[in-house]
């Protein structure tokens, strides 16, 4: 994606109707939905202004009017994907968080190129403003102070994106070269078994022979708990004198050597309660 221009205001900045000439056919959503729709069957190279307006019946030039750069298709295509689904703090963090990791996955499977375009610093939309406003109020509404909340929100989509990102080329891989990862398995095993017999590989040796890779679904759901089981632990709950709970970030901070220790007992007590 082009870098942002500081010469003119970004597209949400800018009306959608202009002032003068005829009213406009299309609408930017209308617009983003039609390349969404290319770009999720066809890659997002495919989403081209001139693919984009054959499919709606319009001449390329036209299109300009509403979105003049790339920069401005890619910034309505990622508000539009991303959409906006409410959730309310519950106040436990391990559920809250599962049900954002869970929708953060499912808006990327079904948007592959929708993770590489985040990572390209687009400029934000409406859409995506709600959702992180969203996702701030339902970590501090677990008691996370705001340092807290951007670390553990930078973590998860960080590996969300990463784990999302090994599935579909893994899927991809598959579909281009006809085999899948039990053929490629099957054909690697011999090589495996002879490099295996030297005695030189004891823990892949024993990771071949006690451990089986799961499906997709089963390692992302390994995956996040694991760090959903670190983030608890990180930030579990001690008791105040007067009974009340708060999380441990609360403690106002510290060298982390404190904070561990904090942490720490916070753990052991937790087990007597």
């Amino acid at each position: 994606m082009a870098a942002v221009s500081d010469s003119k205001p970004i597209i949400w900045m800018r009306p959608e109707k202009p002032a003068r000439g005829p009213a406009p056919t299309h609408s930017r959503g209308q617009i983003a939905a039609v390349a969404i729709d290319i770009a999720d069957s066809e890659g997002i190279a495919a989403a081209s202004v001139r693919a984009i307006a054959k499919r709606l019946g319009t001449g390329a030039m036209t299109l300009y009017r509403y979105l003049p750069t790339k920069e401005d298709l890619y910034t309505v295509m990622i508000d539009e994907a991303t959409g906006f689904e409410p959730q309310e703090p519950t106040g436990d963090l391990r559920a809250d968080l599962t049900t954002l990791a869970h929708r953060r996955r499912r808006i990327f499977l079904r948007h592959p190129w929708l993770a590489p375009l985040l990572a390209t610093r687009p400029i934000m939309g409406p859409n995506f403003m709600r959702g992180m406003e969203r996702d701030l109020a339902v970590l501090t509404g677990c008691g996370l102070g705001m340092d807290d909340t951007v670390a553990v929100l930078n973590l998860l989509h960080s590996w969300i994106s990463g784990a999302v990102q090994a599935e579909l080329t893994e899927r991809a891989t598959a579909d281009q070269s006809g085999v899948d990862r039990h053929a490629w398995r099957l054909r690697m095993e011999p090589y495996l078994t002879s490099l295996l017999a030297t005695g030189e590989f004891p823990h892949l040796s024993r990771m071949v022979q006690t451990s089986e890779i799961g499906e997709a679904d089963e390692r992302f759901e390994n995956g996040l708990a694991i760090i959903l089981d670190g983030i608890e632990a990180r930030f579990s709950t001690v008791t105040e004198k007067n009974g009340s709970r708060r999380p441990i970030s609360g403690t106002g901070g510290g060298p982390p050597s404190t904070r561990r220790a904090i942490v720490q007992r916070g753990a052991r007590s937790s087990t007597t309660e």
